[in-house]
């Protein structure tokens, strides 16, 4: 997954953070987990369990007060408030809190006043941490980890040390790296996956061999370190055993908020057949692989079923299409074919992708016609407009401008 496409997700989970009301840009309702597969556990491990005795209405008032100084900071844009909010002595989790306050502030998200989270439930945890439930002001939902810290709750997270040895979970079609401190997530997020795969299979009607390799992380301090731009990622090697799908588990900072009635499930799912449709993709159509931007993340948002179709009918209205080619920028042009360069509307771009991936599967011949596109593509001399206009007339007999013109009337009847 590309670092704009890292940069587009970070960019919506700190408006599920902002507690600001607004679209979701197109989620879909929860996926309905298939029926448990078997799985293999190595070695048997139990879930830690809480140690001595929690003071239940202490630690909600006092994680209470630490939200609400949270919210203070982000809507003052009080920096030294927000360090208060937050374990210093864990420098990862440090890190990341800073680091979303300060994007937020550069992007002057949602005005003042916006940040406001209510505590709804807390859950010992190992280790003296506490899990707690808690709405923002739009009605979402987060988990979030605390430990009292001189005296204080303060957002924090276990060590690497303090989560416990990695153990496996081995399903039909993967074997999951993962930490007892997931819980019962752990089995969700093995069916989750599988049935990812399963999507994206009955979609494109291939399916790469044998096992691939999925890493959970509990926390955001894991080692090697990752960014916390997204909630799971596809990262290809140079041999497909190589391939792995990593996932942030819910319960933890780097995973944001989610909306209540579609649960964290909801969030997650699209994002694991977004990432596995980009497996599949490299894996088993390798002479599609090498895209442009769009076609590439737009065939994963298709098969997702993501069309983010607030965000795009409100840009159809407004009359702000992002174009297929830009004419006026060599340099950076902002354009759907170089989406990973744009500099603003990513959320739109994936709209847009995903639309011109489903109007060439209803008017050019299905799932087919889109690979028939990819395959000239890749035959096609030059670059931009002649590029497509050559591999257009090709395989379906209209000019670039035709097709355009023909996409553009599509999205206006449809969105």
């Amino acid at each position: 997954m590309n670092t704009m496409r890292r940069t587009a997700i970070l960019a919506f989970l700190l408006a599920l953070l902002s507690g600001c009301a607004g679209e979701r840009d197109g989620l879909a309702p929860a996926p309905t987990l298939p029926a448990q597969r078997p799985t293999v556990i190595t070695p048997t491990v139990a879930v830690p369990s809480p140690e001595g005795a929690l003071d239940v209405r202490a630690a909600w008032e006092g994680i209470q007060a630490t939200l609400d100084d949270l919210a203070r900071a982000y809507n003052t844009g009080d920096a030294e408030l927000l360090r208060t909010t937050v374990d210093q002595g864990n420098v990862p989790l440090r890190r990341l809190v800073q680091e979303r306050f300060d994007a937020y502030q550069r992007a002057s998200v949602g005005g003042g006043g916006a940040f406001a989270y209510r505590v709804t439930g807390v859950e010992p945890r190992h280790a003296g941490f506490v899990l707690a439930h808690i709405n923002t002001a739009s009605g979402l939902r987060a988990d979030w980890l605390f430990r009292e810290v001189d005296g204080r709750w303060r957002l924090s997270e276990p060590t690497e040390e303090q989560l416990g040895e990695r153990f496996n979970i081995e399903s039909e079609h993967f074997v999951f790296h993962t930490y007892a401190w997931s819980g019962d997530a752990n089995q969700e997020l093995v069916a989750m996956m599988e049935q990812a795969r399963d999507q994206v299979v009955n979609k494109l009607g291939r399916e790469p061999e044998g096992r691939y390799n999925v890493y959970v992380r509990p926390i955001f301090g894991l080692t090697p370190p990752a960014d916390a731009g997204a909630l799971a990622w596809y990262r290809a090697a140079t041999r497909p055993r190589g391939d792995r799908i990593e996932i942030y588990a819910p319960g933890s900072y780097a995973f944001g908020a989610y909306d209540p009635d579609e649960g964290w499930q909801g969030l997650l799912g699209q994002v694991l057949v977004h990432e596995y449709t980009h497996l599949v993709h490299l894996r088993s159509f390798p002479e599609y692989y090498g895209l442009s931007d769009w076609m590439s993340e737009g065939l994963a948002e298709y098969v997702a079923d993501n069309p983010r179709a607030e965000i795009v009918s409100a840009a159809v209205r407004e009359g702000r299409i992002i174009p297929i080619v830009d004419r006026s920028n060599v340099t950076a042009p902002q354009d759907l074919d170089h989406l990973s360069l744009l500099e603003r509307d990513v959320g739109l771009a994936y709209g847009l992708a995903y639309a011109l991936t489903a109007h060439i599967v209803e008017r050019y011949g299905g799932i087919e016609g889109f690979w028939k596109l990819a395959g000239a593509m890749r035959r096609a001399p030059g670059t931009g407009e002649a590029r497509y206009d050559a591999a257009m007339r090709e395989v379906f007999g209209v000019s670039f401008a035709e097709f355009d013109a023909g996409w553009r009337e599509w999205l206006r009847q449809r969105y």
